[in-house]
């Protein structure tokens, strides 16, 4: 359905037809507006018979002078086209940025459809949009010696895990991968929460299941006792050891069905939020501890829209903070 805004012959028009006596209904009639806009029209300027066309028309144009000052000129001498890009550059997506900044700011600034237009005809910019990734190609199964030693382990299979962690009802349950770098040796130990997305990351410069374990143990006890329920992983054997985190950190451990890596959707998503900054062909063994830790605040401090536009370390710890200062 087609929608004009009222213009100055209109509130012209509408003062007179006032001024005869007729009411709103026949005045909207009139002049070809629909009863309520015309009841909106009138009360802007308190009663019918303060109306004045002129001072109407004014005061409508300052609205929208103020509305369009950042909302449709994307420009780097305001604030919020400024904040924008300094925001895209630190990984968070054109929804996330405009989001936050209403939430933060009470207002909105423009719209998703004016970051991604003027992006588009920025070469720079665009490079800082979210990419896409590959389809999900299924392997094929593991071999008959790998099938033989899940089977004689105590593995729980995620169907018997709680439905608080399926529905995502309750804080802390977690889900567990690594991602593994060019050498193949060196890999991120990733935890993300269910929940609030809060993340965990460690660098190891090799893995094995005693590296994973200790280090899993010694990445999770400062956090809250609390919010430490669960842990699912994949079936890789750096996982085999995690009978000795169950009873270190008194949680239960269980693991997705192989090649099922949908059920583990939250790991899968953040560890694709990691591999912006790390991509394949990455030497793992090249990276610095301060510079993951750097990207996994970048990442726990960005606002998630099925969170409200807050934050997974505002959710994760129950605090208020304010990013865009």
């Amino acid at each position: 359905m087609s929608y004009t805004h009222f213009n100055r012959d209109d509130r012209i028009r509408l003062d007179v037809l006032l001024r005869s006596g007729l009411s709103l209904t026949d005045c909207a009639k009139r002049i070809g507006f629909s009863r309520q806009a015309v009841i909106n029209e009138v009360k802007r300027l308190g009663k019918r018979k303060h109306y004045n066309p002129y001072r109407a028309n004014k005061k409508a144009k300052e609205k929208r002078c103020v509305a369009n000052q950042c909302h449709r000129k994307f420009t780097t001498d305001n604030w919020g086209t400024r904040t924008t890009i300094r925001l895209l550059g630190i990984g968070w997506s054109p929804e996330q940025i405009v989001g936050r900044i209403e939430l933060e700011q009470q207002a909105k600034p423009f719209c998703m459809a004016t970051v991604y237009n003027n992006a588009n005809k920025d070469k720079e910019m665009s490079k800082l949009l979210p990419r896409k990734h590959n389809k999900y190609r299924r392997r094929k199964d593991g071999n008959e010696r790998k099938k033989q030693r899940e089977e004689k382990s105590n593995m729980k299979s995620i169907e018997l895990r709680s439905k608080d962690a399926e529905l995502r009802s309750e804080v802390g349950h977690w889900e567990g991968d690594t991602i593994i770098g060019k050498e193949r040796t060196a890999r991120i130990l990733t935890h993300v929460e269910r929940k609030t997305g809060y993340l965990v990351a460690d660098l190891l410069k090799k893995v094995s299941s005693q590296i994973v374990r200790e280090q899993t143990i010694q990445s999770f006890s400062d956090l809250p006792k609390d919010k430490i329920k669960t842990f699912t992983y994949d079936r890789g054997t750096e996982f085999s050891d995690f009978e000795f985190v169950e009873r270190e950190l008194n949680i239960d451990a269980y693991f997705a069905n192989p090649y099922h890596s949908w059920e583990r959707g939250t790991s899968e998503n953040t560890n694709g939020l990691i591999r912006r900054h790390f991509p394949k062909g990455t030497y793992f063994s090249n990276i610095k501890k301060e510079q993951l830790k750097q990207v996994v605040k970048q990442i726990n401090h960005r606002p998630r829209k099925r969170l409200g536009y807050r934050s997974p370390y505002e959710e994760f710890f129950g605090v208020k903070l304010r990013t865009l200062m």
